[in-house]
């Protein structure tokens, strides 16, 4: 059986509207009010055209790579995901999902992980409730010590339903860096390790057994080709437990699917982590990093985008769609 899988941090699609200082400060417009109402309710008219404006863009980016299944990154909630599918997605496209989970996580800004999917989830399961003495994983010093769950999110558990076959899909969003790499590293090497736990008891050989991790793991482990052994993700690299799919893209430096641009720095953050025999049987097959989506300060990009892609925004997301076809 054959299926195509997208991985795609949205970058959040929220229904609710975030007026803050940092909001304010950022409108980008020659239009100004000088009274503060006035200049609140400028804010909003131009907030919503512009979140209009990336949620089309969003939709291109999932168009273009035409997946039958789709994990997201940032979405608040159902009823905004189904917004998002019923007025932007299938308007815009010929793509219709009819399956679609998303389960409230841990994160205290409500951006959880999802799935569209156009075949049958035939399980589901959050693990988002998982506390670190259920999965003997010890609990990092930076975790507050009131905090007893170990995902920052949640690790979705989905099996696609692909004629007789399925596929298990892990969708994770680690641990975000701020405020530090090295200081938040810990929680993400423990949700690494969880998430091996979790394949772990699901299968009995999960080396011979067909699974996927896919999500926004928020860390590198190279950059343009130079190893970076300071990441977190070790639990689930080391000793071949799975094998990261991006990797078989020849040039080391197209391998990046985020941009940091106060560091000018081009590195992946996003993954499709395949268990080694599902590697094996897809040994030929290289991931596509979908950048039409980009803003135009990803300078390193020189491709086309869309139409109306700005210097910071608006934009597809901050991050890439990453796109493997797969045999299982």
């Amino acid at each position: 059986m054959r299926l195509r899988l997208m991985t795609f941090n949205v970058e959040n699609m929220l229904l609710r509207f975030e007026f803050d200082r940092e909001t304010e400060a950022s409108l980008a417009t020659l239009m100004d009010a000088e009274e503060p109402a006035a200049r609140a309710e400028l804010v909003r008219t131009y907030w919503n055209i512009l979140n209009d404006e990336m949620r089309v863009m969003t939709a291109l980016a999932i168009r273009d790579g035409a997946a039958d299944v789709v994990c997201l990154q940032e979405v608040e909630s159902m009823r905004g995901l189904r917004a998002f599918h019923d007025r932007y997605l299938r308007r815009m496209t010929e793509l219709d999902y009819q399956h679609s989970v998303l389960i409230e996580g841990n994160d205290g800004r409500h951006i959880d992980v999802a799935v569209m999917s156009r075949f049958p989830l035939e399980r589901i399961v959050t693990h988002q409730a998982l506390r670190w003495d259920e999965l003997h994983v010890d609990k990092p010093k930076i975790v507050e010590s009131t905090r007893d769950r170990i995902f920052k999110r949640d690790c979705l558990e989905v099996h696609v339903q692909a004629g007789e076959k399925v596929l298990p899909v892990f969708v994770c969003h680690f641990k975000s860096m701020n405020p530090e790499r090295e200081k938040t590293r810990p929680w993400r090497e423990a949700e690494a390790l969880a998430v091996r736990r979790i394949v772990e008891r699901r299968f009995p050989d999960p080396a011979a057994a067909d699974w996927v991790v896919a999500g926004d793991l928020n860390d590198y482990t190279e950059e343009d080709g130079a190893p970076d052994g300071r990441h977190a993700l070790a639990p689930l690299l080391d000793g071949g437990f799975a094998v990261d799919a991006i990797k078989r893209i020849a040039d080391p430096r197209d391998r990046w699917t985020h941009f940091f641009p106060d560091e000018r720095a081009y590195r992946q953050l996003d993954y499709l982590l395949l268990s080694p025999a599902l590697a094996r049987k897809n040994q030929d097959t290289v991931p596509r990093i979908l950048r039409t989506g980009l803003p135009y300060r990803a300078e390193r990009y020189m491709g086309p985008r869309y139409p109306r892609i700005g210097w910071d925004r608006p934009k597809a997301s901050d991050h890439c769609p990453v796109v493997m076809d797969l045999r299982f």
